[in-house]
């Protein structure tokens, strides 16, 4: 827009020039060596008019390079430094169920003679801790295949209820392990979505909302429509997330109450892959929570599918 004013001006006062010039000429209110002195006025003028948007260009464009290139450097320092900070959780999160692994194993081995009974609960006990690696590195390979921007979305017309109904009787038996109330209305609403992306974001959100609870608690889980998106309400009365910490929940391996996730298993990724499923469908999440009242989690996603605009 500065370009184009600065421009016209240039052409506004040749222009203006010239019709007055043109005019004194007519009426020879000017000699013909006046004339050849304000031309030559007027090119020096505009010689050095164009001389001054000449420089303001260049420093334009300098200060945009300026810009881009710190906005980049901002850009690659802070992708480093998530990369060093997801490397070094993945070590420490991998490598803390071999260690206990190791301890359980090396306890038996010490012993020259161990019962039966405490044979069985130390097996169990490593068999419970290689569970924990193999969720772990499960949903780490979720996480990589979507975080890739090449990886396919498989999409096609699927009915979101079906999806939720099957997901609730899978996740049945886990309630009743918890002692929640899984609550669930089948409905049927069809979008064009990545079936599989989507049975992993109501897994996790309901898996979440069942585990972070309490006994005689409920998991409600909502599906419907409004005509241009499809809902996921998943609703809890359980543990709620502190407001201190709403900002960080979607961050790898950040857990609200780590002694919590410990004891049953958590991985600390269930959300940051439900924010991905939902970003590669250009959804969005909405969360309402308070710390021993339980949480509630809204998506929205497009009933038709269109692929995310690339920043």
């Amino acid at each position: 827009m500065k370009n184009r004013i600065v421009l016209f001006s240039i052409i506004a006062v040749a222009a203006l020039t010239g019709s007055v010039a043109g005019l004194l000429i007519g009426t020879g209110v000017i000699s013909n060596a006046a004339i050849g002195i304000t031309v030559v006025i007027f090119s020096i003028a505009v010689v050095i008019m164009l001389a001054f948007y000449q420089r303001y260009i260049i420093d334009r464009d300098k200060e945009q390079l300026l810009s881009d290139y710190e906005e980049t450097r901002t850009r690659m320092e802070a992708l480093d430094r998530t990369r060093d900070e997801f490397a070094a959780n993945v070590s420490h999160e991998l490598r803390t169920p071999m260690t206990s692994m190791k301890v359980l194993a090396d306890s038996i081995l010490a012993e020259d003679e161990v019962s039966p009974s405490i044979y069985r609960e130390f097996m169990q006990d490593i068999a419970d801790e290689i569970d924990r690696e193999n969720r772990i590195i499960t949903d780490l390979l979720a996480l990589v295949r979507m975080d890739n921007s090449d990886s396919s979305m498989n999409i096609s017309e699927v009915n979101i209820g079906e999806i939720t109904e099957t997901i609730v009787k899978r996740l049945r038996p886990l309630a009743r392990k918890y002692e929640v109330d899984l609550i669930y209305e089948p409905v049927d609403v069809k979008a064009e979505a990545d079936e599989i992306k989507i049975a992993l974001l109501i897994t996790n959100l309901l898996e979440n909302a069942i585990k972070y609870n309490h006994p005689g608690g409920y998991a409600k889980v909502i599906i419907s429509e409004d005509g241009m998106n499809f809902l996921i309400n998943v609703e809890d009365n359980g543990m709620g997330i502190p407001e201190d910490q709403k900002t960080l929940i979607w961050e790898r391996f950040y857990r609200v109450d780590k002694s919590h996730s410990r004891s049953i298993g958590g991985t600390g990724l269930g959300l940051s892959i439900a924010k991905s499923v939902i970003t590669r469908h250009n959804g969005r999440m909405e969360v309402k929570s308070e710390e021993g009242k339980g949480s509630t989690f809204t998506v929205r996603i497009p009933l038709k599918y269109r692929e995310p605009v690339k920043e």
